[in-house]
């Protein structure tokens, strides 16, 4: 890769407890929507502005809802980041060499309880199999017009089978995704963060027809900003640097968090309409 596109002071991963640089910025970057368009495809303005962070030094992070096995159909070798960080921060790699260097696992309990709940609200949903290969799911569908789901039943195709019957059959998990047509009012969000309290559960606008809701059930502590974070502790980044971007409600805790946030014009009108600034 050409120099440029890695600060070329960047610490290297160590055991070593890291010093804080208060000259170390980075900017925290939501993936779809947000630096991907329409096409899922990386436009020559933000091409440049990705590798013109790299010449002045700034960490490049993307933050995406992605599996690994996701992102790497969008993002080829060369694109100009430094840390790529999944599944809304279950997982985070090294770039371009894609090294895991943190994950989370969802403990079979927590899985199996989950499970349950979701069946009992007669709901749509998938349970993905720990990292790195998070691409594999078991399925329990209780609709039959749940479009969305079914989309991407056939996106995954040859990657995923039914749940069984039997839920102590189920192993640990990275994540479980449920995916519903509608929740305008979040009452579902609601009873999902109510019965499930030692559990994280983030809102998203699914990425494939751009109206369902997904609800993703992550271990707890698992967010955007606390992978965002970590991010920061391990390589030594001053957290007063950062600047985040993002355009979806699972965006949210990293905007929240990022000491200086930004919003694209594309976001839902209720987060154009918080105290960020938007582009």
């Amino acid at each position: 890769l050409p120099p440029e596109l890695h600060p070329p002071s960047s610490p290297q991963p160590s055991t070593v407890a890291p010093i804080i640089d208060s000259t170390a910025c980075a900017v925290f970057t939501d993936l779809d929507g947000t630096l991907l368009n329409a096409s899922q495809k990386l436009a020559p303005v933000n091409r440049g502005a990705l590798e013109q962070l790299g010449k002045d030094q700034i960490w490049r992070i993307v933050v995406t809802g992605r599996s690994l096995f996701s992102a790497q159909r969008v993002l080829d070798p060369h694109f100009p980041i430094d840390v790529l960080v999944t599944s809304s921060g279950a997982g985070i790699f090294s770039f371009p060499d894609e090294q895991i260097l943190h994950s989370n696992m969802m403990e079979e309990r927590h899985v199996q309880e989950s499970a349950t709940l979701l069946k009992q609200l007669a709901l749509d949903f998938m349970i993905h199999a720990p990292l790195p290969d998070n691409h594999f799911f078991k399925w329990h569908r209780s609709t039959s017009q749940n479009t969305d789901f079914r989309k991407r039943l056939e996106i995954y195709s040859g990657y995923h089978q039914p749940l069984p019957e039997d839920l102590t059959t189920v192993g640990p998990a990275t994540q479980l995704l449920v995916v519903c047509p509608r929740d305008e009012d979040g009452r579902l969000h609601r009873t999902l963060q109510t019965e499930l309290p030692d559990l994280t559960v983030i809102r998203t606008t699914s990425p494939l027809d751009h109206r369902s809701i997904w609800y993703e059930i992550f271990p707890p502590a698992i967010s955007k900003a606390s992978a965002a974070a970590w991010v920061c502790e391990h390589y030594g980044i001053d957290q007063h640097t950062v600047l985040a971007v993002g355009n979806d409600y699972n965006d949210l805790d990293l905007l929240h968090w990022g000491s200086f946030s930004r919003v694209v014009a594309n976001a839902p009108p209720d987060l154009l309409r918080l105290s960020l600034i938007h582009i």
